[in-house]
């Protein structure tokens, strides 16, 4: 992949536009989404995962990840960036090697979370085992010679269900943590209240990205008016493209 994929894609999250991603699961998804103007194209691990009958939280077999990352890279013309959830490890040696083995397809980005691995309670690595985490991803885009987009998620508002000023305040030490760990940008799913996406962005180091549910407010919404840089839309253009196929297939009997 041309070096320059990864600089364009890093300016993205720097222009006076929202950059907006509306995800893909499969090649045929994906070169739709680019041929209506996608600047960028990213991944829904939910809906990857759905799409081969996986359930989500990194039960999709890894080396199917790789194979679907590199298939994706190379039939677009956009920069790529993957939902790599905690990129199936619980070490740092595992995740070096994993790393290694997903930054050589080509790809621009991904989302890193900081939820522990196959944990269905939202368990996540304190700050600064993250923050290794974080630092060992870096250093594996340094030794490929890559400039990798990490874009760092915390799943810290899908762990409370109360969402509050003092939750985003420890939000926001996790993106300043992840900052100095070298991340590129931070994700933070689940949080739907607008003041609140307001406020962690006002003090956030880092570009901030929310995920569209049906709770938040979308309709002529000005995202970057309250401090979003980018606005991904999950597996909800999966969950549109079911719909679609249901409400028309039909079958003559």
């Amino acid at each position: 992949m041309a070096k320059n994929q990864f600089q364009k894609f890093k300016e993205l999250h720097y222009r006076e536009d929202v950059l907006h991603l509306f995800n893909c699961w499969d090649v045929m998804s994906a070169k739709i989404i680019e041929d209506k103007g996608a600047k960028a194209l990213a991944t829904s691990s939910y809906a990857v995962g759905d799409a081969w009958g996986c359930a989500d939280g990194e039960e999709l077999p890894f080396e199917y990840l790789v194979w679907f990352s590199k298939q994706l890279a190379a039939n677009s013309n956009v920069p790529v960036s993957v939902d790599a959830e905690g990129l199936y490890a619980d070490s740092l040696e595992t995740l070096y090697n994993n790393a290694q083995s997903l930054f050589r397809t080509g790809i621009s980005g991904i989302n890193f979370e900081d939820k522990k691995i196959r944990s269905h309670t939202y368990e996540l690595w304190n700050v600064d085992e993250q923050a290794e985490r974080i630092k060992t991803l870096k250093h594996v885009t340094s030794s490929l010679n890559t400039d990798i987009f990490v874009n760092a998620r915390t799943d810290i508002f899908f762990k409370e269900e109360n969402h509050s000023t003092d939750l985003v305040k420890e939000a926001v030490d996790r993106a300043g943590a992840y900052a100095d760990a070298g991340a590129d940008g931070i994700f933070i799913p689940g949080l739907t209240n607008i003041e609140l996406i307001e406020e962690f962005s006002k003090k956030s180091p880092l570009p901030v990205n929310i995920m569209l549910d049906s709770s938040t407010v979308a309709e002529n919404m000005n995202w970057k008016n309250v401090g979003v840089i980018r606005v991904s839309y999950g597996p909800h253009s999966y969950f549109q493209a079911q719909n679609i196929l249901a409400k028309h297939l039909t079958f003559s009997i």
